[in-house]
């Protein structure tokens, strides 16, 4: 009895030994005493200049419901000038009375100017912070920042966290958009051939919507995001745009495209497919000694809409599923002959060329923008799997 008390005790008493080797929450910071970012955006004068950062702020009375007169605002934007990234930090603390927190924080919007001057200054601060959020979405803006910075969106209270939903819905919904837009992206390319593709984002309307006024409106078009096409950078440095038509053909031969819409006409009438993530197989060859991408795209379709007067035989299939494959292989080799115009090597034919091996690819490698040489061999393999809840489209009565 004697000993089990005793070997009770000394359980005990390790136990609170290591219960005071435990840190616990020293060094715990209540949620009001932090001013936690949820969208950032910078701006630069060209020419290595002022920095401008805007940091939205959450209000958190303003986010949960709310009930009786009035609506406190979700957000709020502080300013901060600075002539470095450690500028802007210390004049933070001179107008934001908590300590700001960056974790949570959804995406960065750069200006267009600060696009086309160069990242690597911001990027260097980012990669160094132990903080960092690399999963973070960048955008570039061509509207005013301080009007992207200072209005409130319809139907969810925090623009950080709308910036963030476009781009997913985008990319599984519509095929114009890439979840590849993080600034671990951006990074990855900086001192390769490799180019980058980041979201261009505009204010639709004339003016922002910087009061809770704006909750009280139905028009929800104005004052609203709106996603605008794609900037091109080479390294840290936006040398060109994409238009919002080009980015399903970028997206889509890169193999980083969640779905495709693809609107065909037969037989003189509308007939749309809709292709969720087409598999995408590409290999880099040599044909006469001259290099060759072939690409063979697998789309598993479902008719979409279908506006014919006709009966849907197999007849018609094979005509729907020619005219998809041979209008998707016009404009997707279009748009390749178009970045070849523009110098843009969006595919990454020049990076690939670089792993090759053998004197046949020693000597392609050896002419100055051998990647624009190459020829584009695509091929596109249809097959219709889905057809709605009706076979056959109801036929137009005449008389």
């Amino acid at each position: 009895m004697i000993l089990q008390t005793f070997v009770r005790t000394g359980k005990l008493l390790a136990l609170a030994a290591a219960c005071c080797s435990l840190a616990g929450c020293w060094d715990m910071v209540e949620v009001n005493q932090l001013a936690i970012v949820d969208l950032v955006g910078m701006d630069r004068e060209p020419g290595k200049g002022k920095y401008t950062g805007y940091y939205q702020v959450i209000n958190p009375p303003g986010v949960a419901v709310q009930k009786g007169v009035g609506i406190k605002a979700p957000v709020y934007t502080y300013k901060v000038e600075g002539f470095s990234a450690v500028d802007l930090a210390e004049k933070t603390f001179n107008i934001v009375p908590r300590r700001p927190f960056y974790d949570h924080y959804q995406a960065l919007i750069v200006s267009e100017r600060f696009a086309k001057d160069g990242l690597r200054e911001m990027l260097n601060f980012l990669e160094k912070r132990p903080d960092r959020r690399a999963t973070i979405h960048v955008l570039v803006t061509d509207s005013p920042l301080s009007d992207m910075m200072k209005t409130y969106i319809p139907l969810e209270r925090l623009p950080g966290r709308v910036e963030r939903s476009m781009i997913e819905f985008q990319s599984k919904y519509s095929g114009r958009e890439s979840k590849r837009s993080r600034v671990k992206d951006l990074v990855e390319n900086m001192e390769g051939s490799m180019l980058t593709v980041l979201p261009i984002v505009s204010l639709s309307g004339t003016k922002p919507m910087p009061t809770t006024e704006r909750y009280d409106q139905i028009d929800a078009n104005l004052g609203n995001y709106i996603m605008k096409g794609g900037a091109v950078f080479k390294h840290d440095r936006m040398i060109g745009r994409l238009e919002p038509s080009d980015l399903s053909w970028f997206y889509l031969l890169v193999g980083q495209i969640g779905v495709l819409n693809e609107p065909l006409i037969v037989n003189g009438e509308h007939v749309d497919l809709q292709a969720p993530k087409p598999e995408v197989r590409r290999q880099l060859a040599t044909v006469s000694r001259k290099p060759v991408l072939k690409i063979d795209i697998y789309a598993e379709a479902q008719i979409y809409d279908n506006d014919q007067n006709v009966k849907l035989t197999e007849q018609n299939l094979a005509e729907i599923k020619a005219q998809f494959n041979e209008q998707v292989e016009k404009k997707a080799s279009e748009f390749y002959e178009k970045t070849k115009r523009l110098g843009w090597d969006l595919l990454g034919i020049e990076a690939q060329m670089k792993r090759k091996s053998g004197k046949e690819w020693a000597d392609i490698k050896k002419e100055e923008g051998a990647w624009k040489k190459t020829e584009l061999k695509l091929a596109v393999h249809c097959i219709i799997r889905s057809m709605g809840t009706t076979i056959d489209p109801y036929k137009e009565k005449r008389g």
